[in-house]
């Protein structure tokens, strides 16, 4: 608390009489109304910026009016410790997030950013009522967002493997043999079903249809499922 209440002191003792309005705009800062409007403004914004390719204007003013909110409280002298520590530990572990996708920390974060906010003044319930209302209308942005507009969070679009490594895009996994149907082939060993055969140099499990085929014989691949290919020997 005392670096809180030192730079409460500092506008005391820096600002005279002459230059009041900073009081009177932390006043209106400070104003329930205003409140609202400001934490609504900070909630929309940080989310639209979050599902921005790159920093733009709404993200600008969000941040700014996470700076005014906390500058009007702390002029007043009603920002306490707590509410401070809060906030910085919520920024972290949203940062966390961005880096560990998937994390729950990053849910712990907004959560403790939305009670640091609550914590300023010294009505907790004014500004209940405000972070409730900006967390619904950004339940509601949301919606819009993602179902509406199909936008995703480029930075997990980064992270996170796309869709680009199917089997549609051209991307074959180690074991997916599903091209081999309709070659023939040769075998190994003795399928009695299950043995070896060889295909353009390769060794591949196999089993056979049901009969017993025998080493050296060619057979046609019928089947493959995963790791599983079924051939029959050819008459």
């Amino acid at each position: 608390m005392t670096v809180i209440n030192g730079i409460h002191t500092f506008f005391l003792l820096n600002f005279s009489s002459d230059v009041s309005w900073i009081f009177d705009v932390a006043q209106i800062l400070t104003h329930p109304l205003m409140t609202l409007i400001l934490t609504v403004a900070i909630f929309l914004g940080f989310l639209y910026q979050l599902y921005s390719p790159k920093i733009n204007l709404i993200g600008v003013v969000a941040a700014l009016c996470l700076l005014l909110l906390f500058l009007g409280f702390l002029i007043n002298g009603d920002v306490n410790l707590i509410s401070v520590i809060l906030f910085g530990i919520g920024v972290i572990f949203v940062i966390i997030e961005l880096f560990i996708v998937g994390a729950v920390i990053g849910f712990f974060g907004i959560v403790l950013i939305s009670l640091s906010l609550i914590m300023l003044g010294d009505n907790l319930f004014i500004m209940l009522f405000n972070v409730i209302i900006a967390v619904i209308l950004s339940i509601v942005e949301w919606v819009i967002l993602v179902k509406l507009l199909n936008r995703k969070i480029p930075f997990f679009e980064k992270v996170v493997l796309k869709d680009s490594t199917n089997a549609e895009a051209g991307y074959r996994s180690h074991d997916d043999r599903s091209h081999l149907v309709g070659k023939i082939a040769r075998t190994s060993t003795d399928l009695r079903p299950a043995g070896i055969i060889l295909i353009n140099d390769e060794r591949i499990d196999a089993v056979s249809d049901g009969s017993f085929i025998l080493r050296n014989k060619d057979v046609k691949i019928l089947e493959v499922e995963g790791t599983r290919v079924v051939v029959r020997e050819i008459d």
